[in-house]
């Protein structure tokens, strides 16, 4: 991540002697306060390989009590369909992309120089992360450990600069679940794709009852991160999610998929947040291409090679609500001086709304080494001494670390690292 160094960034003679002076003392957050009104985080879930019959399309709703009972506070579309190509490696790129993709191929330094596949198109990740200049950190992609993922595209326009972080580990949906607890927890992320994928690996066993066993587990998953983002501060009465599927199954075989059947080809869409119509059930004809540009819509950011269009009638208000998150995502700033550094450093920051300011330092796997509280600020530029100690006084390791700064509703990531 490559930090843009704001005119107040600059340590100042004062600065310095503060950094020296300092004893790194580390005071606990107080509690956030929940907002309520409008979208300002988005979660997307994809569970592989859902047959629409044993979904949503399920009239007693046997295996998705959850997804249903959200369904009632939020909105679904019938129909909602896979227009392309019914198989993982081609349905799951295009929802990233808003488009069909022509998928492509490189020697990835990320998996040691092994073949690895991108996207031809951008991705979802890549409009969030270049319209924002936000991280990696703040735009996430959550699966089970798959060995390296596919990345998202080499496009000169947009491409590995603006990928999201890839979080790979578990190996069933209920590991991915606790994984993705823990980085929503961590990262507090603006965008977040969570991939369940083991009701399509049950499919395909031919077993029905592990099958829908699978579908009831990822039900549950669904009702256990919307039950998290409404009790967390941070999230709660902020955040929309989405739940949909790739492709469905055979109409008259459960076990396979992958032509123009209807089992195939529809899938659903589920919706639910603050902007989402309670109890709508859309009957405009939808496609997975369509998420990536609503999604876009509803946070404010540009998807401009994407063939999909927004499903604007899903909500409340749109374009309003885009430019105000617009607006919003200039309102914080955040960078560290000197980077790297031994054993202090000095935060700056700018806010344009008051409110308290909460500052947390994780390490590189997610976990909270320490927690700062600066209490109620005014507009305008701050700064704010850390040195690199454990709540209870004891020396970090070198090592990268993450300072999430969170304040009036925003929150922004830097990056360090402390050398030894």
């Amino acid at each position: 991540m490559t930090l843009k160094l704001h005119s107040f960034c600059k340590p100042t003679r004062r600065a310095v002697m503060m950094l020296l002076l300092i004893t790194g003392a580390v005071l606990q957050p107080k509690t956030a306060t929940a907002r309520t009104g409008r979208t300002e985080h988005v979660v997307l879930v994809i569970i592989d390989g859902l047959r629409y019959t044993e979904g949503l399309g399920d009239p007693n709703h046997t295996f998705v009590p959850e997804m249903w009972r959200l369904a009632q506070q939020g909105a679904i579309v019938e129909p909602f369909l896979n227009d392309g190509f019914t198989y993982t490696s081609r349905a799951i790129p295009a929802i990233w992309c808003g488009a069909w993709t022509e998928i492509l191929q490189f020697d990835d330094p990320d998996c040691g120089g092994l073949s690895n596949n991108y996207t031809e198109l951008p991705t979802i990740f890549e409009y969030y992360r270049k319209e924002f200049s936000n991280p990696a950190e703040d735009c996430i992609y959550i699966l089970k450990d798959v060995g390296c993922p596919w990345k998202a595209s080499l496009d000169p326009d947009y491409g590995r600069d603006y990928w999201p972080l890839y979080h790979s580990v578990g190996s069933s949906d209920l590991d991915v679940w606790h994984e993705a607890k823990m980085i929503l927890e961590a990262f507090t992320p603006t965008f977040s794709l969570i991939y369940l994928a083991e009701v399509d690996h049950a499919g395909h066993s031919g077993d029905w009852d592990y099958y829908t066993r699978s579908i009831a587990i990822a039900d549950s998953v669904v009702g256990l991160i919307w039950e998290y983002v409404q009790t967390n501060a941070h999230y709660a009465g902020t955040t929309t999610m989405f739940v949909t599927n790739d492709h469905g199954r055979h109409t008259r075989d459960f076990s396979g998929h992958g032509d123009d059947c209807d089992g195939c080809r529809t899938i659903q869409l589920l919706a639910v947040g603050p902007n989402v119509k309670a109890g709508l059930v859309s009957t405009v004809p939808r496609t997975l291409r369509d998420i990536t540009p609503t999604i876009g819509e509803l946070l404010g950011f540009r998807t401009e090679k994407a063939t999909g269009r927004a499903m604007t009638e899903l909500f409340n208000e749109t374009n309003v609500l885009a430019k105000k998150n617009r607006e919003q995502r200039s309102e914080l700033s955040l960078c560290a001086a000197p980077n790297p550094f031994n054993p202090a450093i000095m935060l700056y920051f700018k806010i344009a709304t008051p409110g308290e300011a909460h500052i947390t330092i994780y390490d590189v796997s997610g976990k909270r080494v320490a927690s700062l509280s600066r209490g109620f600020l005014n507009i305008g530029e701050h700064q704010w001494p850390w040195t690199a100690l454990t709540p209870d006084g004891r020396p970090l390791p070198a090592g990268v670390y993450l300072i999430r700064l969170s304040t009036a509703g925003e929150s922004t990531t830097q990056r360090v690292v402390l050398l030894k």
